[in-house]
């Protein structure tokens, strides 16, 4: 038996197979990891109190006064009138799931939108429900290039390799002399609405703070605009803020690259059976604005508007795509919660979800799966081969009639292949020998094979007295023959 195991080669695909199976291993361990942090992040975050939705700009939890940049008291507002009001920490494709529809509101947003994120408003226009996006100099555009590239009418303008959209908010700081709020031009003021009465009634001074402008809209599809004496100071806001914002330096200069105004502030656009609205400040809605001039009833006016044309009660303020945190627990709940969102709710890979589940857990859960063996095939478990270590599994299972096949059958190849026989045959191995061998031995073989036979083809159990017995015999046979 040892000297065949000797002889023997490794097989090619061993080395393979074992490199393949420590991949999958570490694959498995990386998946796990992954897994693992994302989970106990937020809860291990949370003991800290770091990043809290408390103190986050635009967030309807915010409720502080210093320095007033939450919206806490625009969703009491619409609270009292009758609103249900929403927090969305996930993709934006949850408004899909929802049953009735509902308005969507983003307030500065500072996230970038994925294209996926675009693709999943589309069931939600068609549904007809409404948007609205107030942003100034934050991420809006990137939700509204996604639609120009998912929606056949939506304006678009080529920009090096790609299309984006023509409509997108101008992101540079808007001031106007004439319309704004005690004289400041950094406070511009919508002291004129064009919408004919159907939208606001009696709103005369609607104060915006570091506004912008909204590019590629019509004149006459504006329902807010600055007045003919703004403009927008060229080049990155956060630059005029570090000069100071001295009058001096802001003021209108065309060699700089200023563009004069009027500037479209407010406009709707009609997509399927539903609408966006468009707003260039969002620091209307914040606590330390919201009753200056008549904002608080300009917020309630616009999202009864939106929520009549929807035919809804709720309204969900985006809180995903906020300013969050590295070390907000929420940012990482949302990132989870996201990508599950979507992928139930997707037309298309809804119906796949459960089976993409059964697969994962199959693929990655460590539980035991019998390993696949090619017969004989021979790899190396601490020196030992597939057949001893299939006649050690035998043995440790107390088989032993079914390890004492496995030696036999070794042996009985082992022997036909050293004397050269077509088939084994006994008696003819007994006469090949006998020239060499005593006759005393010659009958003491012939008892060992008649011992080995009978228990072989003898349907009856062996233990453990007998399987050694029986061993010992044919360890005999090969020192004697084999």
């Amino acid at each position: 038996m040892s000297r065949r195991n000797n002889n023997q080669q490794p097989s090619p695909n061993g080395p393979r197979a074992a490199e393949a199976k420590n991949r999958g291993k570490f694959v498995t361990i990386v998946v796990f990891c992954f897994v693992f942090t994302i989970a106990w992040l937020p809860l291990l975050l949370s003991v800290t109190g770091v990043g809290g939705v408390d103190v986050l700009p635009f967030s309807i939890y915010n409720d502080g006064t210093d320095p007033g940049d939450g919206c806490s008291e625009l969703a009491n507002e619409l609270t009292s009138n009758g609103f249900e009001v929403s927090p969305l920490i996930s993709s934006l494709s949850v408004v899909n799931g929802i049953p009735q529809n509902s308005v969507l509101c983003i307030l500065g947003p500072t996230h970038f939108f994925s294209i996926t994120d675009s693709a999943a408003l589309i069931g939600f226009f068609q549904d007809g429900g409404s948007l609205l996006i107030a942003d100034d100099f934050g991420s809006g555009n990137t939700l509204l290039d996604g639609l120009a590239l998912i929606l056949q009418n939506w304006p678009s303008q080529p920009v090096g390799f790609m299309q984006v959209s023509q409509i997108r908010f101008d992101r540079g700081l808007l001031l106007d002399a004439d319309n704004n709020d005690g004289g400041k031009p950094l406070l511009p003021a919508i002291s004129t609405f064009t919408d004919g009465g159907r939208i606001f009634s009696g709103l005369h001074h609607v104060v915006m703070n570091f506004a912008t402008g909204i590019q590629g809209i019509p004149a006459n599809a504006s329902l807010a605009s600055s007045g003919t004496n703004s403009w927008i100071v060229a080049g990155d806001v956060y630059t005029h803020i570090q000069h100071g914002l001295d009058p001096s330096y802001i003021a209108f200069n065309s060699s700089r690259g200023d563009q004069p105004g009027p500037f479209s502030l407010l406009t709707e656009i009609q997509v399927g059976n539903g609408r966006i609205m468009l707003l260039s400040d969002p620091s209307i809605f914040i606590n330390n604005m919201i009753d200056r001039g008549t904002n608080r009833r300009f917020a309630l006016e616009l999202f009864t508007y939106l929520a009549n044309q929807a035919n809804a009660s709720t309204i969900i303020i985006d809180h995903n795509h906020l300013g969050w945190s590295p070390s907000a627990p929420v940012l990482y709940v949302g990132l989870m919660l996201g990508q599950i969102t979507y992928v139930s709710t997707n037309w298309l890979l809804a119906p796949l979800a459960p089976l993409l589940a059964i697969w994962m857990v199959r693929r990655y859960l460590p539980y035991g799966r019998p390993e696949k063996q090619k017969p004989m095939e021979l790899y190396r478990l601490r020196g030992q081969t597939l057949f001893t270590k299939t006649l050690y599994d035998y043995i440790n299972k107390q088989r032993y009639d079914e390890a004492l096949q496995v030696i036999y059958g070794q042996l009985k190849r082992d022997l036909r292949r050293r004397h050269g026989l077509r088939v084994f045959d006994v008696p003819r191995l007994l006469v090949s020998v006998s020239r060499t061998r005593q006759p005393d031995d010659i009958a003491l073989l012939t008892d060992d094979f008649e011992a080995l036979e009978k228990a072989v083809h003898e349907s009856r159990r062996i233990n453990r007295e007998q399987f050694l017995d029986l061993f010992f015999k044919i360890e005999r046979i090969r020192e004697n023959i084999g």
